[in-house]
């Protein structure tokens, strides 16, 4: 059994950043303690992001012959980049043409749910489909990591407080979300209702997160299909609105809401069954697949 870790991923292989900065000098430790390795206890270092930019930058500048070996892609279990959130807090109606396949009114303001931190799964899960549901749908969105901690912050400084992004599959027990009671948590929390990964982007790679192409599959079948610049509310304005009613912490992670495509607005309606292969794709993020079992 392997070590947890923290990695950046060269395109060929994956360097491990506690490895290099012990290998690198005490200058990338935390008052003289050891890096950290998981990715909750790095935003929470102020300087943790910061910190990991000059690893790789003198990873970059070193000689191969004096560089930290690397592991290769097959070496490694990739997990779910953050796996126990404080808070994931979900976005519904955020995509118009979702909201006109379901029948609603467009918002004034975001819609939030929250799901469990304990309904999150790795990429390449095998998920089976709970007891209490027959109508488990998918729902690519993506996936906001708060890095510092932020309270009534505005649309514009709210950039500011994003670690990066990443892509959640907000697996939804329909029958359950929709029955008379309006169980919404218990809907979305099930356990192993929310594979998120493979990786986290920086906000200096993807800014505010819009122009990205995002799509779900499956089985090769294309279900969803839109752009992030479709959000109704974009990043900013999500995060400052959340922030202005709660507490967001390093590792939090938002749900930005799903497009159109969804199995439960299609006629017939579909959902998904054992045997299915889930792909999400988010453009420059990467793709998460989810085995349903």
């Amino acid at each position: 059994m392997g070590v947890p870790s923290i990695g950046i991923d060269l395109g060929t292989d994956i360097l491990d950043i506690p490895e290099a900065a012990s290998r690198f000098g005490r200058r990338y430790h935390i008052h003289g303690q050891n890096f950290p390795k998981n990715m909750i206890d790095l935003l929470s270092w102020s300087a943790g992001l910061e910190v990991v930019h000059q690893i790789l930058e003198t990873y970059e500048m070193t000689e191969d012959s004096e560089r930290p070996m690397t592991q290769s892609h097959s070496n490694v279990k990739i997990e779910a980049p953050i796996e126990r959130p404080g808070k994931i807090i979900g976005l519904g109606l955020n995509y118009r043409e979702h909201i006109e396949e379901t029948g609603r009114d467009v918002p004034d303001f975001p819609v939030i749910f929250a799901k469990f931190p304990s309904s999150i799964v790795r990429p390449n899960a095998e998920i089976p489909i709970p007891p209490l549901t027959k109508k488990l749908d998918w729902e690519v969105e993506l996936g906001i990591v708060i890095g510092r901690t932020c309270r009534n912050v505005t649309s514009k400084d709210a950039l500011d407080y994003v670690a990066g992004y990443t892509i959640i599959n907000d697996l939804s027990a329909r029958d359950l979300q929709k029955s008379g009671e309006g169980q919404w948590v218990e809907g979305k929390s099930l356990d192993g209702l929310c594979p998120v990964g493979p990786c986290i982007v920086t906000t200096d790679e993807l800014g505010d997160g819009s122009g990205l192409k995002i799509q779900t599959m499956v089985n090769e079948t294309v279900k969803q299909e839109s752009n992030t610049s479709n959000l109704i509310f974009g990043v900013k304005e999500i995060v400052s609105y959340l922030s202005k009613r709660f507490t967001l912490e390093p590792g939090d992670l938002v749900a930005s809401g799903t497009p159109s495509g969804v199995g439960f607005a299609r006629s017939p309606p579909e959902f998904l069954k054992s045997g299915d292969v889930v792909k999400l794709n988010i453009e420059r993020i990467g793709t998460l697949v989810t085995k349903i079992l």
